[in-house]
């Protein structure tokens, strides 16, 4: 009995299993995968759009320039410009210096002087004004010198003659307040101008002389010891 039960189990199971080999095989068919044509035509399709898409090589990078090494004369021009402009505005400043009335650039050396005397006050505001005093005693020396009589230069003299006169008044007014050693100062300016002003009379006209002369006599009153 036992034994039949047994083989009955074992025809079952292999029934079941025939029939399951038989499904596989029906299923096979699907199991495969693609076919071969549409295998090929994807294949295609996909070289086709790489082919569109492919970005061509680009060019190989064109070769560096040689760099040119810049002259010396190149290389040093900057240098040599700043020391031309350098050169030009020592040279400007030293002429603006001497230059006297009636020139181009004595306009610009009396506006410096007239900064650096607001930039003064007291005892240094004085020993400028003798200096600009002293200066119009030469621009008048230069002034003189021409030996041909010209009005417009007579006129020059005269507004330098001028300046110097209110230049010395201004500095004789403040060096007075100074004392003793001050006092000192104004008799040594004032034996300066003299001997400057007084070479001056013979070269010029009656009118600039007697300026001059009416100068000496202020200047007189400063060389007397004690006052």
């Amino acid at each position: 009995m036992s034994c039949w039960r047994a083989s009955r189990r074992l025809r079952g199971r292999t029934t079941r299993g025939g029939q399951v080999v038989a499904r596989l095989s029906e299923l096979s068919g699907f199991l495969s995968g693609p076919s071969p044509e549409f295998r090929a035509g994807l294949r295609e399709e996909l070289l086709r759009t790489h082919a569109a898409e492919r970005v061509p090589a680009s060019e190989p990078p064109a070769q560096r320039p040689q760099v040119r090494r810049r002259s010396l004369f190149a290389r040093f021009r900057p240098a040599l410009v700043f020391g031309v402009l350098l050169i030009g505005m020592y040279g400007t400043g030293i002429r603006t210096y001497h230059s006297v009335p009636g020139e181009p650039l004595y306009p610009l050396k009396r506006a410096a002087e007239s900064t650096l005397l607001s930039m003064a006050s007291g005892e240094e505001r004085a020993q400028r004004e003798m200096g600009a005093a002293r200066l119009r005693a030469a621009e008048t020396a230069s002034l003189a010198a021409y030996s041909t009589p010209d009005p417009s230069r007579d006129e020059l003299i005269e507004r330098t003659l001028e300046d110097m006169e209110s230049k010395t008044r201004a500095a004789l007014g403040r060096v007075e307040r100074h004392g003793q050693d001050a006092s000192t100062e104004a008799r040594r300016f004032a034996r300066e101008q003299r001997d400057a002003v007084e070479s001056l009379l013979p070269k010029l006209d009656a009118a600039n002389r007697k300026k001059a002369n009416k100068y000496l006599k202020y200047i007189d009153m400063f060389m007397v010891p004690g006052r």
